[in-house]
Order: C-alpha cells, then structure tokens, then sequence
C-alpha cells in the first residue's frame, strides 16, 4: 500500500472533533516489508504490513473504538516501537516492552496472551494452545481466527503458531511468517 492509501484510511477514519484523541499512525521498512502502526502517547493499537488485506479494517477498528483523528506522524512511543523492532531484525530483541492495547473479544485477548507467553524461536500447534486455555483442540480454527485478528504483528507473535504437520497460515503472508520463524531460529543460538 503506497502512503497516499495510509493519507485516503487516515481521512476516511479520522473523526473530525477538536476534543477527539490523537492516534499517531506511521510507517517504516524492516527486512521483511513495510510496516505500519498506530499509536497514543500510552500504546501502540496496531502493528501491521502495509500490504496487509486486513490493514484498513484494523484502522477502522482502532477509530470506532477510540472515536480518535489520527495524524500521519510518528510520535515517541512509534519511535520506541520502531527502535524495538530494528534490534529484534538484528537478532538483539527477544521479547518487546513497548506498551500495547488490544481491541477485540474476552476469547481473542485470551489467545493473544498467551501467544506473549511463546518463548522467542519457539513454536507451538494451534491445538496445543487451544489446550492451555483449557479448550479442546478442536478449537484450533476459532485460535486461528483470533491470530488473523491480531493487530500486533511481531509483537503478539502469533507467526510462532503452526498448524500440524504445516506452518499454517499468516495474514501477512506465509513467506513472511517463514521468515520470521528461521530469523528467530537463527538468533536463538
């Protein structure tokens, strides 16, 4: 998605009151594609590629929540998130500390959670986390929904779940989610 797009969503969602809250929404390169994220001066709401399907959907998620004007700008919590993501491409961030805030279902927070818990370089089945939330395996399609609802790509590491016998899928792509995982492999020792 070019800039001009992020400028038309950033118009197309931002409410236009002098007392709504500013969400700060910028964009910048990592190995694996351009990435965008929003943020207050608390959390950041969004970590998605730019190229992502279900970017404009996230956005709009983030203003019928917030009722925000959000301003094509970084500010400094995306700069600490920008800082956080350069050192995990370069191998020296193995857990994030930036501040989030999810948006989404008691069900898909829960999932989100526990994707915080998956050691870095690790994976884990979708069934076995349906399990850790006391849930049958059968549950693996309603985890993998929650994963393609998860605005905190990278951060909420949902490229760390695999299907068995597969990687799974990715909204962000499956050779993004392959990369993410050797990248880790690779730093992990």
């Amino acid at each position: 998605m070019e800039k001009t797009d992020i400028n038309q969503l950033i118009k197309k969602y931002s409410k236009n009151s002098l007392t709504a809250p500013k969400v700060y929404l910028s964009s910048f390169d990592t190995p694996v594609g351009k990435v965008a994220a929003a943020a207050d001066d608390e959390f950041v709401y969004m970590i998605t590629f730019v190229d992502s399907k279900n970017i404009e959907k996230k956005i709009q998620t983030i203003s019928d929540e917030i009722l925000c004007q959000f301003l094509n700008k970084k500010n400094r919590i995306l700069q600490e998130l920008e800082d956080e993501l350069r050192l995990y491409f370069e191998g020296n961030c193995k857990k994030f500390s930036i501040p989030i805030k999810t948006i989404g279902s008691e069900f898909q927070k829960a999932v989100w959670n526990k994707l915080l818990e998956l050691p870095y370089g690790s994976t884990q089945t979708y069934g076995d986390l349906a399990k850790s939330l006391g849930r049958s395996s059968s549950h693996a399609r309603a985890i993998g929904a929650a994963c393609g609802a998860n605005a905190h790509l990278i951060v909420v590491p949902c490229h760390r779940l695999v299907a068995t016998g597969t990687k799974g899928g990715f909204s962000s792509g499956i050779d993004r989610k392959e990369w993410l995982l050797q990248h880790e492999q690779k730093h992990t020792k």
